[in-house]
C-alpha cells in the first residue's frame, strides 16, 4: 500500500488516505462507501499506533477501492496529478538521521577539506577520502534533525542567507510504528545541506545551521509498506537536477538493515509512532559527493524504486547572501 496525505484541488482540509488505482483517495471516502467505519483511520498517527488492525482495515478498504472506484465522481477520487500531495508525516514525533553509507561520507570529508584548506586540503583529501571511508563502515552514527522543517512533494526548499553552496541528500527512511508492528513503512527523505557551514560543526558539537534551516527537511511522497519493498538494501536511486545533472545509485551500499538500525535506536530511546529515521545519504547522489551546486530555480527530482519521486524547488529569486568562507560563487553574485 501506499498511503498519503494530501488535498484537494479546492480544499483546503488535510486528508489522509490511499492511493488507488492511481487517484488518491481518502479513508473517510472508503469508508462510507463500504459501509464500514474502523477506529485507526482518522490520520496517520492514529494509523501507526494502532497498528497492525489499521493496516488489515486498510488493505479492506483498499481492495474494495480498487473493485469500485472507475464508478466514483471526481469529489470521491483524485488523480495523483492533479492532487497536493502533502508530507506523509507532517510533523514526526522525531527525527532521525543515521550516517550508514561510508562512501558518501568519505567523499564527503573530502569535498569538505578541499574547500575549507585549499590546496593543501586537495592534497590531503584523497588520504582522508580512504580513511573516513574505512573507519565509518559497520559504525551506528545519527544525528537529531529538526523534525518541524518538514517539507513535501513539490514544495520549495529554503535558502538560507549564510550560505551560497546549498544541497540535497537523498535517504531511504524508514517510518515507525508500535510495538506490535515496528517499522511501518519506507518514505523518500532529502535532508536539505548548507555545506560552506558544515565543516567546523561536524568538528564540533555536530549540525546545527547546516542542517536546521525552515523548509529543509523533504519527506514523500508517500509512505510504502514494507510488502510493496521487498528489500528495502535492493533499491535503485536516481536524482535529478534540472537537465544539468543526473546522478545514479542504489541503497545496496547501505552498511545496516533498517530493522538494524531501528534495534540500535531503542537501546537509546524507544521511538515513538511517527518517529520517521533517515539511514544515510545515498553515495554519489550529492553536490557534496560530486563538488557541483544547486543554482536558484533548480527542480530536482529524487527517485526510488517501489517509492515514487520526490520533487523539490529551489527558490527563483534569493535574499541578500553573507559572503561565504568558501568563497563567492560567480553564478550568485546578483544576491550578494
Amino acid at each position: 500500500m501506499k498511503l498519503l496525505n494530501f488535498q484537494s484541488v479546492s480544499g483546503n482540509a488535510i486528508l489522509f488516505g490511499v492511493v488507488v488505482k492511481g487517484y488518491a483517495v481518502s479513508f473517510d471516502i472508503l469508508q462510507r462507501k463500504a459501509g464500514k467505519t474502523q477506529a485507526g483511520l482518522q490520520n496517520v498517527y492514529s494509523y501507526l499506533e494502532n497498528l497492525p488492525a489499521s493496516e488489515d482495515t486498510a488493505r479492506e478498504l483498499l481492495m474494495f477501492g480498487e473493485a469500485h472506484v472507475s464508478s466514483w465522481n471526481d469529489k470521491e477520487k483524485i488523480p495523483l496529478e492533479e492532487a497536493k500531495i502533502l508530507p506523509p508525516i507532517t510533523v514526526p514525533r522525531a527525527l532521525i538521521d543515521f550516517g550508514l553509507t561510508p562512501r558518501h561520507l568519505g567523499n564527503s570529508a573530502a569535498t569538505l577539506i578541499k574547500h575549507e584548506f585549499g590546496i593543501f586540503g586537495a592534497l590531503i583529501a584523497p588520504v582522508i577520502k580512504r580513511r573516513i571511508s574505512a573507519a565509518s563502515g559497520g559504525k551506528m552514527l545519527y544525528y537529531k534533525c529538526n523534525h518541524n522543517a518538514i517539507i513535501g512533494d513539490n514544495d520549495t526548499i529554503r535558502w538560507p542567507s549564510y550560505s551560497s553552496y546549498l544541497d540535497i541528500e537523498p535517504e531511504l527512511a524508514l517510518v515507525t510504528g508500535n510495538k506490535a508492528k515496528p517499522i511501518a513503512g519506507y518514505t523518500i527523505f532529502n535532508d536539505s545541506s548548507a555545506r560552506d557551514v558544515q565543516f567546523w560543526e561536524m568538528v564540533g558539537t555536530g549540525p546545527a545551521r547546516s542542517k536546521d534551516f525552515d523548509h529543509s527537511k523533504g519527506l514523500g511522497p508517500f509512505i510504502v509498506t514494507p510488502d510493496e519493498i521487498g528489500n528495502p538494501l535492493a533499491l535503485n536511486v536516481k536524482v535529478k537536477i534540472g537537465e544539468r545533472y543526473e546522478w545514479k545509485s542504489s541503497t545496496s551500499e547501505y552498511s545496516a538493515h533498517p530493522e538494524k538500525a531501528l534495534d540500535y535506536m531503542k537501546t537509546v530511546f524507544e521511538p515513538l509512532p511517527g518517529t520517521v529515521i533517515g539511514l544515510g545519504t545515498i553515495p554519489g547522489c550529492t553536490g557534496l559527493d560530486n563538488d557541483l551546486w544547486l543554482n536558484p530555480g533548480d527542480k530536482i527530482e529524487i527517485m526510488f524504486d517501489k517509492l515514487g519521486i520526490l520533487r523539490q524547488n529551489i527558490p527563483d529569486v534569493l535574499g541578500k547572501i553573507e559572503p561565504s568562507r568558501w568563497g563567492n560563487r560567480e553564478d550568485l553574485q546578483d544576491f550578494y
